[in-house]
């Protein structure tokens, strides 16, 4: 038995126990009449015993219902007694000869409270108490005559499965009703438990709302705010204003290249869209205010399968990027100052390495003008970044054929091929015109080849295929070298990355031409991709919008 069950068992009899008395002054009421009734019309009834014992036991039954109410109230067993009382009532009556046989029907009445009160306790007394009374009624038959003997004959059996079927029609009810109460009981019970949880859950969200120390926004499923934290609505750069007219105002550029990203693109929409992304870092633009750099995460709230709305994030990183602009000035400064001596150092190599001297020295001279022009590299890839950094991308868009500046690119690259022993090949394929800088493609196309002969090994491959695709120009630079895993090449595009298998490889590099490719591509309205599969290999996929 369930603990609910348990509760509901316990509290019907302490119910009946407050029935009880009601229920037994209707019964003396009802009794108190039969008698009233049976004395004007058969006064002779009360020469016997039966009647006078029938009136002591009604009171005795009165007398323990009253005890119910006050000393006898935990008595579990009186709202049982008392009805089988009446039941007793019933039969002492009857056994007085001149009663009436249809007395006998008032016993239905304990028999059902029997039922109700005691269960099958209640059905096996009345079930007794209907056979006593049946017999009773059989044993009388043989010394009556007329109406009176088919009464007594008719009672013997139809009193019995009265009473019986009265008893077990009231266990059935309460049984049912027991049954009922005990699923709306637990029904309430999971109602109130789940309010609570409720309750909880709310309190809980709005204590992370209020002290949490990043900015906190929530957005309905049509992508308005419904709710901002106090971190995110008190924000300096807010400026007091509201946070939806602050952010619909607002322009939110890339991070690195500070270009405007498209409206379907922005952090805000995806989030509305339900898309779940973490740390998207970029700038805020308002008009008439300073920028501010944010990373913006985002999960999208289902209930039932059914899209609620987002929870987002808000970290403001301004502090920290200022910083790296502060690093890169100051990087751009430091090349800036070496590109002139280096200059002047190539140049008086070039000067030294052309006069006659010993084989020693003039190896020893081309082994400086191999590291002065990996340093110039160096320097030039360094000034590269600054400009990128702060947006300074200057291009001179023109119509060019993407495959003229591949086969360009290739020719240049080819005697590097070569020394390393490797195949650089372009497959052909058609005309592909875009709008672009010829000058930055080739550099894209450069590092990308070039990237593809230095971590080949000896014997392999570098192959340039340039084609059209839907309504892009698409360059693939492919190679056969020791590939990248997986966790290593979703970040090759990053400043100053370099895998585990380049560090490993011996070959030098800053993991700058990666990220210089992807910031010229973006600024022609392109995209880049790479796919690399340890021990096959890597494809560098290169993306541009051909020309109208």
């Amino acid at each position: 038995m369930t603990v609910t069950e348990s509760s509901v068992a316990q509290e019907r009899p302490r119910r009946a126990l407050t029935e009880t008395l009601g229920g037994q002054l209707l019964s003396l009421g009802v009794l108190a009449l039969v008698l009233l009734v049976l004395t004007i019309v058969a006064p002779a009834v009360w020469d016997g015993p039966w009647l006078w014992a029938s009136v002591v036991v009604v009171a005795a039954a009165t007398g323990l219902a009253l005890l119910g109410q006050g000393p006898l109230y935990e008595a579990n067993w009186l709202p049982v007694l008392v009805p089988a009382m009446d039941l007793l009532v019933i039969m002492l009556i009857l056994g007085e000869t001149d009663v009436p046989r249809i007395v006998a029907m008032l016993a239905v009445v304990p028999a059902f409270w029997l039922g109700f009160v005691g269960r099958r306790r209640g059905v096996v007394i009345a079930a007794v108490g209907g056979t006593a009374a049946g017999v009773q009624m059989a044993l009388k038959i043989a010394d009556t005559t007329g109406t009176t003997m088919a009464a007594n004959a008719v009672g013997a059996v139809l009193v019995p499965l009265a009473l019986i079927a009265a008893a077990f029609f009231a266990d059935t009810y309460t049984g049912r009703f027991d049954r009922q109460q005990v699923i709306l009981l637990e029904r309430e019970r999971e109602k109130t438990a789940l309010a609570q949880q409720l309750a909880a859950d709310g309190a809980l969200l709005d204590a992370i709302f209020e002290t949490a120390r990043i900015g906190l926004m929530l957005l309905d499923p049509s992508g308005a705010i419904v709710r901002v934290n106090p971190t995110l609505s008190e924000h300096p750069a807010l400026a007091g204003a509201r946070i939806r007219d602050a952010l619909g105002g607002a322009t939110y550029l890339d991070l690195e290249s500070r270009q405007p990203m498209p409206n379907e693109e922005t952090p805000f929409a995806r989030a509305a869209r339900g898309e779940s992304f973490d740390n998207l870092a970029f700038w805020i633009a308002r008009p008439g205010h300073d920028m501010f750099a944010v990373t913006v995460s985002s999960r999208p709230l289902m209930v039932a399968g059914e899209f609620r709305g987002s929870i987002t994030s808000i970290d403001d990183v301004t502090t920290y990027m200022r910083m790296l602009d502060d690093r890169d000035d100051f990087v751009a400064l430091i090349s800036h100052e070496l590109r002139t001596p280096l200059t002047s150092i190539s140049g008086y190599l070039e000067l030294a390495l052309d006069e006659e001297m010993p084989a020693e020295v003039h190896g020893w001279l081309n082994v400086v003008r191999r590291n002065s022009d990996r340093l110039r590299t160096l320097v030039e890839d360094l000034l590269i970044v600054g400009e990128m950094s702060r947006g300074e991308l200057h291009l001179q868009p023109a119509e060019v054929d993407l495959r003229d500046v591949a086969r360009d690119a290739v020719a240049t690259l080819a005697h590097r091929a070569v020394r390393r022993g490797v195949e650089l090949r372009l497959v052909d394929g058609p005309a592909a015109p875009i709008v672009a800088d010829a000058r930055r493609m080739s550099q894209v196309l450069e590092n990308l080849i070039s990237n593809g002969i230095k971590y080949t090994s000896d014997a392999g491959f570098v192959e340039v295929r340039v084609d059209v695709d839907g309504e892009d120009a698409r360059l693939q630079v492919a190679d056969d070298g020791p590939g990248v895993a997986a966790e290593e090449s979703a970040r090759v595009f990053e400043r100053f990355y370099r895998s585990s298998a380049a560090r490993a490889s011996g070959v030098q590099g800053a993991g700058l031409g990666l990220w210089i490719c992807r910031m010229i591509v973006q600024a022609h309205g392109g995209s880049i991709a790479f796919d690399s599969v340890v021990g096959e290999g890597s494809v560098a996929t290169v993306r541009v919008p051909l020309a109208p």
